[in-house]
């Protein structure tokens, strides 16, 4: 009887507990800000949509909208003479203050009152077309998706899914090793952990999701600001660290435990920071599976406003993953199938470690009117590890596979972006130095005998871009044009040096049928280096085996399309795209393009290949995108 009530009483404790937490408040402030002149706003009014609550800004332009029960809310900022402006599914929670800024553009509107008719599918100039925003709480309540990002754009038309224990982006007939990543501006070579060398997928993504604010998919129209990419630009706008207070949270997911810190640095930073480990170890230990991975990652965000016009903003991104032999996994089994499994894969499985981190700190300048400039500076650093013995045996004799391999590259981008009258310009430049080394002895068995591998390769070289657009909306804002022109160029080769052989002009446009029914369309040239692994590959006499046979990949895009948006919180699209792809590094021994790999683990690429292999990928698409908003 004793031992029930105490059980009575510790369930009716819990039950308590959640309803004070659930009965906690939550806060959304911010300040709100002239867009051209940077000038604070006074009496600006904001609400809630589909609520009473709401608030207006003080003399400083901040404001403060407080008891606001948690959920997804659409926030709208309204004032005379400035175009209102509303931020979509934005998350409250009861733990810490979310920070949301607003930038007003003035508008010939003058002493009336102006509706608020912003939707959340507001499409670029430059892409009007293959691009989707994905808000954070997109990604949280995404069915299967794991709060994982790449999980959920697979669930997108145009882009493959692949195993369940794969995180490949295979966009509209792409390669893996075609999409490029960017947190804040900053660009990272991959977002996954156990990262197959020379593609970009792996089983588990490394972005907390508690970061993302916003997530913006280009799957066509890639803005003249961004290189190397064929099939896709994922660009990450990561949230602010909370301006009151310092917030933990500890988090023990299904196969990983994280922590999350975020909080003030005085009056006029923040930070945001988490470190996340897996215990995947304990699991396949007590699961007799024949191998075991530990990964480990880490990521912060360090936001700076030196003043009105000046601001900085540090992030990191990196991992430590490691992934052993569990030569026990047959002790105490009797199945001969789960032991003839186990044998199998403990025969060819190599013991992996890995390693890398992107660093990185933008500097933005805003400039007179509508304008700003970047300056950015980052470092990314791949180490990847795998040794294999035979029998997993470890004597020198017994040696098959031993691989050391590095990237590094070192980065530095100017971008300017401003409008004058109904044009927007974008123009910059970007540098790079990059260093490959690669340390490879292997053992092939073969029906010829045994074939052996080994060099030594270190590769240093420098890349170099320049880029500009500009865009322009005609009759009354009906019709909208873009016109890019992007060039890259390296020394790595006569053949990549020419900066006009890789001119990548780009053109798209969008036409205001009625109201709710828009035609899209895009078109241009885009070009992507081969990965270090083919560029590096050396002969066993020491020799670049891939010098003078490789060239820049290049695929022409043409897309077009059609969007009806019945009201602000829906859209439904359908797109017909066309790809053709040239110079494809061909692997020369297995007779295979490279555009046809990258979907399973190890290292792809360190292999003679030449740049002879072309291709074509087509297909229409159908989106259906509602937001779901609190009211």
């Amino acid at each position: 009887m004793r031992k029930g009530s105490f059980i009575l009483l510790f369930i009716v404790s819990l039950i308590s507990l959640e309803n004070q937490l659930f009965a906690q408040k939550g806060t959304i402030a911010g300040i709100i800000t002239d867009a051209e002149t940077k000038e604070a706003l006074p009496f600006v009014n904001i609400g809630i949509q589909g609520t009473s609550m709401g608030s207006t800004t003080g003399i400083d332009g901040i404001y403060q909208i407080q008891n606001i029960s948690p959920g997804t809310y659409n926030i709208t900022a309204s004032y005379i003479g400035y175009k209102p402006l509303t931020m979509i599914e934005v998350v409250v929670t009861s733990t810490k203050t979310v920070v949301i800024d607003f930038k007003l553009e003035p508008t010939d509107v003058k002493l009336q009152e102006v509706e608020v008719t912003v939707s959340r599918f507001e499409k670029s100039e430059e892409s009007p077309l293959s691009k989707v925003s994905i808000r954070s709480a997109e990604i949280l309540r995404n069915p299967g998706g794991n709060r994982d990002i790449s999980k959920v754009l697979q669930s997108f038309p145009g882009v493959a899914s692949s195993v369940s224990f794969r995180n490949d982006i295979i966009v509209r007939g792409g390669a893996p090793n075609e999409n490029r990543f960017y947190l804040d501006g900053i660009e990272v070579p991959n977002i996954n952990h156990f990262a197959t060398q020379g593609s970009s997928g792996g089983p588990v993504g490394m972005i907390n999701v508690n970061f993302i604010n916003e997530v913006g998919f280009y799957s066509g129209a890639f803005p003249a600001a961004r290189n190397n990419a064929l099939s896709s630009v994922l660009e990450f706008k990561q949230k602010e660290g909370n301006p009151d207070r310092m917030v933990t949270n500890v988090m023990l997911g299904s196969s990983d435990l994280a922590l999350t810190l975020d909080g003030p640095i005085g009056n006029k930073a923040n930070y945001i920071f988490s470190a996340r480990r897996s215990y995947l170890q304990f699991l396949f230990t007590a699961l007799k599976l024949p191998f075991l991975p530990t990964y480990n990652d880490f990521q912060y965000k360090v936001s700076v406003k030196l003043d009105q016009r000046n601001s900085l903003t540090f992030i990191g991104l990196g991992a430590i993953d490691q992934f052993r032999l569990n030569t026990d996994a047959n002790k105490g089994l009797v199945d001969s199938a789960d032991i003839e499994r186990n044998n199998y894969i403990l025969g060819y499985l190599p013991v992996n470690n890995q390693w890398n981190y992107t660093s990185g700190v933008k500097y933005t300048r805003f400039g007179l009117g509508n304008s700003f400039s970047n300056f950015i500076v980052s470092r990314n650093h791949l180490a990847n590890n795998a040794i294999k013995y035979q029998n997993n045996i470890e004597t020198p004799d017994n040696l098959i596979l031993d691989y050391k391999s590095q990237e590094i590259e070192n980065k530095f981008r100017y971008e300017t972006f401003s409008s004058k009258g109904k044009w927007k310009f974008s123009y910059g430049a970007n540098y790079e130095y990059s260093i490959y080394t690669n340390r490879t002895f292997n053992k092939l068995f073969t029906g010829q005998g045994i074939t052996e591998i080994n060099f030594n390769s270190r590769l240093e070289f420098n890349k170099y871009g320049a880029f500009g657009q500009a865009s322009r909306d005609f009759f009354n804002k009906r019709l909208n044009l873009s016109l890019g022109l992007r060039t890259d160029f390296n020394d790595y080769a006569a053949e990549m040096g020419n900066p006009l052989k890789q001119l990548s002009p780009r053109l798209s446009g969008s036409y205001v049928l009625t109201e709710k029914f828009n035609l899209n369309f895009s078109t241009g040239r885009y070009f992507q280096l081969p990965s270090y692994t083919v560029l590096g590959f050396r002969n066993n006499n020491g020799e670049l085996a891939n010098k003078g046979r490789l060239d820049y990949i290049s695929c022409n895009h043409y897309t077009a399309g059609i969007a009806y948006i019945p009201d602000n919180n829906t859209k439904i699209s359908t797109e017909g795209f066309y790809k053709v792809y040239d110079k494809y590094p061909f692997l020369l021994n297995q007779q295979i393009s490279l555009a046809n790999l990258g979907g399973d683990f190890g290292v792809i690429g360190n292999a003679p290949v030449s740049s002879t292999s072309s291709g074509r990928s087509y297909g229409i698409e159908v989106l259906v995108q509602r937001s779901i908003k609190k009211g």
